[in-house]
Order: structure tokens, then C-alpha cells, then sequence
């Protein structure tokens, strides 16, 4: 993995992305956890590479008053990464592997033009995120207030034929991690969090 240029690094980020954030689709898997220093521990000894650590994010989701987004299975939002001030916007769906997403250079001005066209928000979620490289794929080590702990495993592609390939890795490399099967969530953090209030 090499090393972040002097950009990347400003930005908080401790390894070159390369292309791991670059596809259509990602393909997630998201385990509960209670011992997350142990999940740490196993990355380490499998010599995972960190990209970013100790992130607060804070998702906005934006939709347009009619719900047109809802109704078609897609979720647009506007992330906020801090300490990095990193910027993304990304739709997800209405696949669900479907996901596109871009940098953005302004947190406030990206949902000022957004709402500019009509969009409202319509939830949030924040969250601690650490981010781990591990071969080909990325590895998250989320904290959600009210929620827990969790353990995301993804990877993105533009090949919508390997889907079912990268899937099965995924659950390969979550035996390698002692994820159980029995701790695999299928919700969102968002519907999760809507459940509890």
C-alpha cells in the first residue's frame, strides 16, 4: 500500500486510496460486534493497513418533498468526515449493491445546492468510523451512539457480473475475522435507529 501524498495525508488519510473507492457497486456485509479491540487486533495480525482513523461522520439524507427517491429504492446523502473535513456525496440503490459517489470540496455548499433544487432533509446519522485496507477490500469499524458497535466489510466495483463473486469472498474473509453469521445485519444504521425512537 503506498503512502498518502502530502494532500491525502492533510486530509487525515494514512494510506493511498488507490482504487478502492472507485465502482458502481458495493458489495457490504455489516456484522454486530462487542469486542471491537479485537476485531483491531485480528486486522493487525492479518496486516491490514489503515486509511482513516478516528473519523466522527455525520450522513445527512436528503430526498424531495414528494419522496421520488423513496418511492424509486434510492437514498441520496451528503457526508460530513471530521477531523479530515472530507466531503462525499453519494445515491445508493435502487440495487442493492448500487452505489455512486463523489468528493466534494464544501459541506454547506453541497446541501445548499442541493436544497436549491428542491431536496429536504430527512434524517441524519452520525457515527466514529475507523477504515482498514485488507487486500481488496476495506474494512469499517463503526461506533453508532444508541446502537454499538459494527464491523463492515465492502467492496466496490463497475463489474455488476462479479457481484455474486465478491459476496462470497466477503463471507470467506468474515470467517477469517471470527464474524458470526448469526451477528450479520441486514438494516441500515438509519433503519435501526428509526426502530429505536
Amino acid at each position: 500500500m503506498n503512502e498518502p501524498s502530502q494532500g491525502l495525508a492533510a486530509k487525515g488519510m494514512l494510506a493511498d486510496p488507490g482504487d478502492h473507492f472507485k465502482g458502481r457497486f458495493e458489495v457490504e456485509r455489516k456484522y454486530a460486534v462487542s469486542e471491537p479491540a479485537a476485531i483491531r487486533a485480528r486486522l493487525e495480525s492479518l496486516g491490514a493497513v489503515p486509511f482513516t482513523l478516528a473519523n466522527s461522520e455525520m450522513d445527512i439524507f436528503l430526498d424531495w418533498p414528494d419522496g421520488q427517491l423513496a418511492a424509486a429504492g434510492k437514498q441520496q446523502v451528503v457526508r460530513s468526515m471530521q477531523p479530515s473535513n472530507r466531503v462525499l456525496w453519494f445515491v445508493k440503490g435502487p440495487d442493492p449493491d448500487e452505489c455512486i459517489a463523489t468528493d466534494m470540496e464544501d459541506f454547506d455548499k453541497t446541501l445548499a445546492m442541493l436544497a436549491a433544487q428542491g431536496c429536504i432533509e430527512i434524517d441524519r446519522v452520525e457515527k466514529q468510523r475507523d477504515i482498514w485496507f485488507l487486500g481488496d477490500f476495506h474494512v469499517t469499524l463503526d461506533h453508532v451512539p444508541s446502537l454499538g458497535d459494527f464491523v463492515e466489510l465492502a467492496v466496490m466495483t463497475d463489474d455488476e457480473a462479479s457481484l455474486s463473486g465478491w459476496a462470497t469472498r466477503i463471507e470467506t474473509l468474515a470467517d477469517e475475522l471470527d464474524l458470526s453469521t448469526d451477528a450479520l445485519q441486514t438494516r441500515s444504521y438509519r433503519a435501526m435507529l428509526a426502530e429505536r425512537r
